[in-house]
Formats: structure tokens, sequence, C-alpha cells
């Protein structure tokens, strides 16, 4: 008999457990599709990560490491990325397990009678938790709005790896066009140390003069080593955020730093409003409010009751049994969640305003960018249009007057010295402005399409 009564709670039970839940590949999908409506790079997970891999390194050893190839390689190494997927994985874990019911109570006793002529008196006591039936559903609802976090930090993890790398790059390519510069103006400083010296042993200049010379030599020779330290330091950046080592580290970077024609900017307005509504590091926050309302539920005050319900049955010392139902609950009266519910306020409070101070923040970064950007623009055309022509046109006729001895060497020296110096500074307000441009375009989520579809 006693087997009869207890089927329904282990058939219950066994139902309960079965249920399946959604796959993590399901979630990753969905940051997947969102991911791809702000970056034209694809993103894996497990599958083919390892063919990829081997193809893109044998691109960038036979081509180079452009900017493309190295998002598209970080995407698919680094090993940072891929360990916070396995968030996901965790989530579907508390999922699962949110969807299980407790293991079935079982308890018996014997006791032995203080006469003779009595049986012993067995107890034998089976319950499952009844309140596990309504608690089911508020745990799995709490563990799919955690997982929705999750989907949004992922993805917002991506764009910050995407940021970072084409940030790395352009820093690699403007010290590698600095040093390029660079190179060229030890040449001319060399040559004005060498004829310095010839002319201090002829008794043209004095000591002092000539020393001045090979003292500025001197110092650029030592500005250059230490650019070539900021490359080192660069490409190990580099090496970093795509995942690499060993033999892998070495490559050489491609691609030309550029002025290519760039779409305008959208409205600055547009932007806040867009950085506001699309930004996944705000979303994540925005679901993380909801996940903690749907974590409150589970401490209502009849959650405290831990609702036992199951069946009894004991054999008397006089020979005969007696079986029925049992329930076992605690009362909730002195302890009905005060805490939980106070815990639960402070934590609303927090992501609430966690939430506000994040858009206060994605708006103050748009509005920086957007003008950091702008001035960079108005530098570069000052540069091209103004100050390069005209330096040209300088080192044009300081050749001319140098040729009928009208000029002297160190003043033509320095023309060009100061045309190099005008280059080097185009390539860092080039490497500003762009920087900028990505910084922006992270700003407002990722792509300048969310703000323009807006429009």
């Amino acid at each position: 008999m006693n087997k009869l009564i207890l089927s329904p709670f282990f058939l219950c039970g066994l139902f309960l457990a079965g249920c399946s839940v959604r796959s993590s590949d399901s979630s990753f999908e969905t940051v997947r599709t969102v991911i791809e409506e702000r970056i034209p790079e694809k993103i894996v997970w497990r599958e083919g990560v390892g063919e990829i891999k081997t193809q893109l390194l044998q691109e960038i050893q036979e081509e180079g490491l452009s900017q493309e190839k190295a998002v598209q390689l970080a995407l698919i190494n680094n090993p940072d990325l891929f360990a916070y997927y396995e968030n996901l994985e965790l989530g579907y874990a508390d999922l699962l397990e949110a969807g299980l019911m407790q293991n079935p109570f079982f308890s018996a006793s014997v006791r032995f009678p203080s006469k003779s002529g009595y049986s012993l008196n067995n107890l034998f006591d089976a319950a499952i938790s009844f309140l596990d039936l309504f608690l089911i559903p508020l745990r799995k609802r709490a563990a799919e709005a955690e997982i929705k976090v999750i989907e949004s930090q992922i993805g917002q993890r991506v764009l910050d790896l995407v940021k970072e790398v084409q940030i790395h790059w352009l820093e690699l390519k403007a010290l590698e066009v600095q040093l390029k510069e660079e190179g060229k103006r030890i040449e001319l400083k060399q040559m004005a140390a060498a004829l310095a010296n010839l002319q201090n042993k002829a008794g043209n200049i004095n000591a002092l003069s000539a020393r001045s010379r090979e003292l500025d030599y001197e110092n650029a020779v030592e500005n250059l080593k230490g650019l070539e330290a900021d490359l080192e330091a660069a490409r190990e950046k580099m090496n970093r955020a795509l995942g690499l080592f060993g033999k892998e580290a070495f490559w050489k970077i491609t691609g030309e730093l550029d002025e290519d024609k760039e779409p305008d900017l959208p409205d600055l307005y547009q932007m806040e409003q867009a950085a506001v509504e699309n930004r996944l590091d705000i979303e994540a926050i925005r679901r993380e409010v909801h996940a903690i309302a749907q974590r409150a539920k589970l401490k209502a005050w009849w959650t405290y009751s831990n609702l036992l319900i199951g069946v009894s049955s004991e054999m008397q010392p006089e020979g005969f049994t007696t079986t029925g139902p049992s329930i076992d609950l605690q009362i909730p009266i002195f302890n009905h969640g005060q805490g939980e519910k106070k815990r639960y306020n402070s934590q609303l409070e927090q992501a609430q305003k966690r939430l506000l101070s994040k858009a206060v923040q994605a708006c103050s970064e748009v509005r920086e960018f957007y003008k950091t950007a702008h001035k960079y623009r108005s530098q570069l055309e000052d540069l091209n249009i103004k100050i390069l022509p005209n330096l040209e046109k300088q080192v044009i006729a300081g050749q001319i007057h140098y040729n009928v001895m009208t000029l002297g060497s160190y003043a033509l020296l320095d023309l060009k010295e100061d045309e190099i110096q005008a280059k080097i500074e185009r390539v860092r307000a080039l490497q500003h402005y762009k920087k900028a441009r990505i910084e922006l375009l992270h700003a407002v989520g990722g792509s300048f399409a969310l703000v323009r579809g807006q429009q």
C-alpha cells in the first residue's frame, strides 16, 4: 500500500526532473545575431574554431596583420573571451538546477517494547516538498532572467575586445610610420653633426657649436630607441589581445594609416539617445533589474512554510498497521522574509542607480569622443591644407637659395626637419582622430547604423 501511495510523487518528480531546457548554443546564437548587427566580423564558439584559426594564421604569415584580420583572430582566439562564453553554460546549469524538484524525504524509526508479548513499534515516513511545485516556475524564470543578463554582458565583452584590437592596431601602425620619419630626421641630424665637426676642424665654427649639433644627433638617436621600445610594447599588447604566443607571436603589420573619406558623424543628440537605448552594458543592467525582481519573488512570505506532503505508516505494538497522509510545515510567524525583502529592495535600488550612472556615462562619452574627433579632424585639415604644403614650398625655396649660396647648410637642414616634424604630427593627429571615431562608435553601441536607423 505504501508503494501505491508514494508512486504519484515519484512519477511527478521524475517528470519534472526530465524536463529539458534550452541549450547554451541557442543563447550564443542570440548573442551572435546582436553582434552581427554591429560589426562585420563573425563570432564562433566550439565548432570550427581550430580550422578558422589555422587559416587566419597562415594568411597573416603570408600577407601580414591587417586591422580586419586582427579583429577576426581576436574573436576566435582570445582566451579571456572564450572563458567568458562559459558563463552561458553556467547560466544554463543554474536553469537546469532550478527546474529540478528536491529529493524526497524518508525517515524510519524502531521502538522496542518494555513488556514481553508486544511487537516492535516501527514508524516509516516519506514526503516530498509540495512547496517546490510552486517554486520551480519562479526559480526557472529567475534563472532565465540571469541568462539574459549574461547574453548582454557577453555581447559587450565582444565589442570591448573589437575596440581594443582596433586601437592597438592604430597604435602599432602610427608608431611604425613615426619610426620611418624619425629615421629620416636622424639622417639629417647626422649630416649636420658631421658638417659641424668638419667646420670645427677647419676653424669655421667653434667647438661649442659643433658639440651642440652632435648632441642634437645623440638625442634623436635616444628618442628613436624610445619609439622602438614603445613599438615592442604595442606588439605585445596586440599579442595578448589576439591570444598569441610562441612562434605565432611573430608577424608583420600591414595596411595603411590613410585618410579614407569617412561618412559624416550623425547628429550628437541622436547619438546620445542611441547610446542609452542600444549599448549592451546598459541593456545588461536593465536586465539585471528584472532578474533581481524575479529573485525577490522566491522570498515571498509563503516560501518560508517549507510545506512537505507525504505518507506515514506505523506498525503498532499490538501487531496492526496504521497508514495515512502526512503534512509538515513551518509557520512563518517570526521569519517571513523581512531581511531578504530589505536585501532585494537595496539591490534593486543599487541596480537602478547604476543604470542611471551608466546612462550618464554613455552620454558623456559620446559628447567627449564626438568633440575629440572634431578637434583632431580640424587639426588634420590644417596640416594637410596649410602647414604641410607651406613647408614643402619652404624646403623647395630653401634648396634654391642654398644653390645660389644665399642660405646656409644648417638652415636648409632645419627646414627639412620642420617638414618631417609636421609629418609626424600629422600621423599622430590621424591616429587620435581614428581612435576617437572608434571610441565614439563603441560609445553609441558598436555601429553608427543604429543611430541612422533611429533617424
